[in-house]
């Protein structure tokens, strides 16, 4: 995938690990990347992207890792989900952070790390009820560890 500034929609850090999140296109073409770095030095770039959801879908997500670095979760999901939990090959259910709805185009973004050493399998989501409550409603198609990933590209540029 070819390398495109995009306007960051989500950053946090983890350890000694710091990431973020870009978003740019449009909801027919939308680029979707995370960048990881340890320390100054970007170790990890990569994303999906195509049309934001596809039709009846809540969530679009990509997971991947680098060698060496701990497997990464990004998403993106219609306005109604609220909740987004990445579960492990161990069984760890990791609560993603999950933006507020960006109002150019309609969507949440949501991602994070996961525990060193697990796998994600699955990706749960909540959404609003009638009475306006969270609950986990849903779930991402099942993969089993390290299948239906693109992969990382490692990174070949140190920010600095």
């Amino acid at each position: 995938m070819a390398e495109a500034e995009g306007r960051e929609v989500l950053r946090g850090a983890a350890g000694i690990l710091s990431w973020r999140i870009t978003a740019a296109g449009t909801r027919d073409n939308l680029s979707t990347m995370i960048e990881v770095f340890d320390g100054d030095r970007r170790v990890a770039w990569q994303g999906f992207a195509g049309v934001s959801l596809p039709p009846g879908r809540l969530v679009n997500e990509w997971r991947g890792r680098a060698a060496g670095y701990p497997y990464f979760v990004i998403a993106r999901t219609a306005p109604q989900v609220n909740r987004l939990i990445a579960v492990t090959d161990a069984g760890t259910r990791v609560e993603l952070q999950l933006t507020d709805v960006d109002p150019s185009l309609s969507l949440r973004f949501s991602g994070g790390p996961l525990p060193a050493g697990e796998q994600p399998i699955s990706l749960l989501f909540g959404t609003h009820d009638s009475q306006g409550l969270s609950a986990v409603t849903a779930r991402v198609a099942d993969r089993p560890p390290g299948g239906g990933a693109s992969g990382w590209q490692p990174g070949s540029r140190a920010r600095r």
